[in-house]
């Protein structure tokens, strides 16, 4: 008996929606997590457009305690790995200007005086 008034409980949990939608924001941030080196701008646009979605959803309903808790950490942790990468990405930027000044810079020098 108790054994049925398990499975019950934990088909009720995995058919509620207000809490698919925080397991749903979890698998995403770590999907993300994973996978954010390896993005192009165009799977940011649409890994973006999932969070945004998910997070309206979770919107939806009120949250206390441990899930309020873990919402607001996938939250964090999501706008964490997005400025890291937008970081890393203006970094690289960065790296790559100063390389492609430098160049120019000696192509000009070398112009200047001849190649001597």
């Amino acid at each position: 008996m108790s054994f049925v008034v398990l499975a019950c409980f934990f088909a009720f949990l995995s058919c509620n929606p207000k809490q698919r939608a925080v397991d749903n924001l979890g698998d995403l941030v770590e999907k993300v997590e994973k996978n954010a080196s390896e993005y192009t701008e165009e799977d940011w646009v649409e890994v973006n457009q999932q969070y945004d979605k998910l997070v309206a959803e979770i919107d939806k309903y009120e949250y206390t305690g441990k899930d309020s808790e873990r919402i607001s950490k996938l939250k964090g942790k999501y706008a964490g790995i997005k400025a890291r990468n937008t970081i890393s990405k203006f970094v690289d930027d960065i790296d790559k200007t100063a390389k492609e000044v430098k160049g120019a810079i000696e192509g000009f020098t070398d112009g200047l005086t001849d190649g001597n």
